[in-house]
């Protein structure tokens, strides 16, 4: 069960918007594939989503993940955005970087979406890092090559296909 929390000023609905998709991008990150590990031993599903505590607010400040949960900002999705950026060291790659790079056209709730995987990446680098095989040399970066490696699993996976299925304009 995700633990969650939420401003006032959010609407549930936008507060289910989040947890739904934290929930999607838990349940790829659990996948035996990724080989990911915590202090208690193999991960799962369960664990992740009781130690991934959710807060979500409205007050148009950056959003974050660590290793105890991720906190999100929906002003992105009030202000009807639909375009999203990355970190300029990434923002051109073809999988995880910015919406132009990857040929997306997100609509303000895929916008969430693309927010909600980023910071699930870095809670998994937090909380598994540590005590994965593959990550522990190279987890602490905040947006390094481990990051990059989680994230780049959420994107391709989970993230690019469903903004890309949903995109009128991908198939031109």
């Amino acid at each position: 069960m995700i633990r969650y929390s939420k401003s006032k000023n959010v609407t549930t609905a936008e507060k289910n918007l989040v947890v739904r998709y934290t929930k999607l991008c838990l349940r790829e990150k659990a996948k035996k594939k990724y080989e990911l590990r915590s202090r208690y031993g193999e991960v799962t599903l369960a664990e992740l989503q009781s130690q991934c505590h959710v807060s979500v607010k409205f007050k148009g400040q950056t959003s974050y993940g660590w290793y105890e949960g991720i906190s999100i900002d929906v002003y992105p999705l009030r202000r009807n955005l639909t375009s999203f950026d990355e970190y300029r060291a990434f923002d051109k790659d073809k999988i995880i970087g910015g919406s132009e790079a990857c040929g997306l056209s997100p609509t303000p709730e895929d916008g969430v979406l693309l927010i909600v995987a980023h910071e699930v990446a870095h809670f998994v680098q937090y909380y598994c890092g540590p005590h994965t095989r593959w990550l522990k040399d190279k987890y602490r970066k905040p947006h390094g090559h481990g990051f990059q490696a989680i994230y780049r699993g959420l994107r391709a996976e989970v993230v690019n296909p469903r903004i890309a299925k949903q995109d009128p304009t991908a198939s031109q």
